[in-house]
């Protein structure tokens, strides 16, 4: 599914850490004494994002004002190789790096992932032949910030963060010279989408395989078009929970509550080797809410599944349920669906608070569950990645107690864990009562709607069932109005956005200064 490259000769041998680093390398083991556990975890300052290259050997972590490469070849004891955090912007300085991607001896470090006054927009360019000594090549300027974006071939993509159309924006890195190629959004090729607020279409993140993009538009869909030509990407079809009516009925008030609960919240998407299965990443939240028995209406958002054999025609197979938790409110220990990977028929899934699992989805409708791990008072996971399949996958974890609402605290780190099943010992819970495991909530039988295709008269292809939410009736309580931008994965109406991500990066750098 990623191109990796086996390290350069030589290129394995470790070094010494850096001087002043915050990465601080632990090791539990794996027995079956002790229950399944990580084989190992390094600290790593401001971890976000992650992802595994080399054969499975390397790890590079987005952190903020940087990255930082990670040796994961002996998976008990992970170590840091080295961190680049002084970005060469010609200006001003990055921030908020939350996204990577690795694609052969390159790699992409794109950023903001939200607005920040004085803070360079765009994406680093590194050489990474040798993961011990990253070297940065070139930059690339933008006039939008950048929540997410991928990297394949010679062309990065980025989302157009903050954008009326938020298109993808595609950049040819031939040559180490970045030159942007095209832009293209889901409302050039359907223009009456345009009559839906904008926080209803946000594009969230972008995921390209064999030429072939997968965008998820958050309440509008995921938008699946050819982009073999950059300069004229091709709209093949549009799978979600919603028609564009619905939508574009919805008042504002009730297009923000909708917003931040199920049903829709495409939030992240990847495919299986052979583009034969699509997953959607749901991220949603309960919200404030009075008249709902609780307090709160809406819940976390799960992983749906689509056949996509024939693009044109998605259809929906199944749905990893989210874990349970007592408090799925932005300030609590919240279990949604955040970045996510597959690989055969195995899905690695982050939840945040609720931990990552390992599912087998060989039969799709009901995916079986391996492995669960979590440990809430410690770890906030904001993707799992494979990284030698059958053998390791890799989690981040992720500090979100200054970038939302009043958000738990957690310790920033990268994690190593066998790919295999297993059972928690002792695992911390995440409800006082009831069952630890998750438990799917029956969804009605899925109406037919129709799958948007290229032709004026699509085809009647079954669209997702929205999923259930965690109270009864949708009657949200008004939350504060917000500019466009998204947040800190939390889309438009985010915390992080504003006057939040600018304390945000500014306190980060005056931590750097000291």
């Amino acid at each position: 599914m990623r191109r990796r490259q086996v390290l350069r000769a030589g290129g394995a041998a470790l070094t010494l850490p850096l001087l002043g680093t915050q990465a601080t390398a632990r090791s539990s083991g794996q027995s079956d004494e002790s229950g399944y556990e990580p084989l190992g975890s390094v600290e790593i300052d401001s971890a976000f994002e992650a992802a595994v290259h080399h054969d499975g050997e390397i790890a590079y972590v987005a952190a903020d004002d940087g990255l930082v490469s990670v040796d994961i070849s002996e998976p008990e004891n992970p170590s840091t190789l080295a961190q680049r955090r002084d970005i060469d912007t010609g200006g001003e300085d990055m921030d908020l790096a939350w996204d990577l991607w690795p694609d052969g001896d390159r790699l992409v470090l794109a950023g903001p992932a939200n607005p920040v006054p004085n803070t360079a927009q765009g994406f680093a360019l590194f050489d990474i032949s040798d993961p011990e000594a990253p070297e940065q090549v070139a930059w690339h300027s933008t006039d939008f910030y950048i929540h997410n974006g991928f990297f394949a071939g010679d062309t990065v993509y980025l989302t157009a963060s903050g954008t009326r159309e938020y298109p993808i924006v595609m950049v040819d890195v031939s040559d180490d010279e970045p030159e942007e190629v095209g832009r293209w959004s889901f409302v050039d090729a359907k223009p009456e989408w345009l009559d839906v607020s904008l926080g209803s279409r946000v594009l969230h993140d972008v995921y390209v395989q064999d030429d072939i993009a997968y965008l998820p538009y958050w309440d509008a869909g995921t938008v699946i078009a050819d982009v073999s030509d950059p300069t004229d990407p091709t709209f093949l079809s549009r799978v979600g929970d919603f028609e564009r009516e619905e939508l574009a009925d919805l008042s504002r008030r009730e297009s923000r509550r909708e917003y931040f609960t199920p049903a829709g919240n495409d939030h992240y998407t990847v495919v299986n080797e052979d583009a034969t299965r699509l997953l959607v990443g749901k991220e949603a939240w309960a919200i404030p809410d009075s008249e709902s028995e609780g307090g709160t209406t809406g819940g976390p958002g799960g992983i749906t599944i689509w056949d996509i054999e024939d693009h044109e025609s998605p259809e929906r197979l199944g749905r990893i349920s989210p874990p349970e938790s007592d408090d799925n409110t932005q300030s609590g220990y919240f279990t949604t669906a955040h970045n996510c990977d597959i690989a055969g028929d195995r899905v690695y899934a982050s939840w945040y608070f609720g931990g990552v699992t390992v599912h087998d989805i060989s039969d799709p409708a009901e995916p079986d569950q391996l492995a669960w791990w979590r440990n809430p008072r410690e770890a906030s996971f904001w993707t799992a990645q494979s990284a030698v399949p059958g053998e390791t996958f890799v989690a981040a974890s992720a500090d979100l107690s200054e970038t939302s609402f009043g958000g738990k605290e957690a310790t920033p780190a990268l994690y190593v864990f066998p790919d295999e099943e297993g059972t928690q010992e002792d695992a911390p819970g995440l409800i006082q009562n009831g069952s630890e495991t998750p438990t799917p909530t029956p969804t009605p039988t899925p109406t037919q709607t129709p799958t948007e295709t290229p032709t004026p008269s699509p085809t009647q292809t079954a669209t997702e069932t929205p999923e259930p939410t965690a109270t009864g009736t949708q009657t949200g309580t008004d939350t504060p109005e917000s500019s466009d931008g998204d947040g800190a994965g939390f889309g438009i109406f985010s915390a992080l956005t504003g006057l939040g991500g600018a304390m945000y990066a500014l306190r980060r750098r005056t931590e750097r200064d000291e």
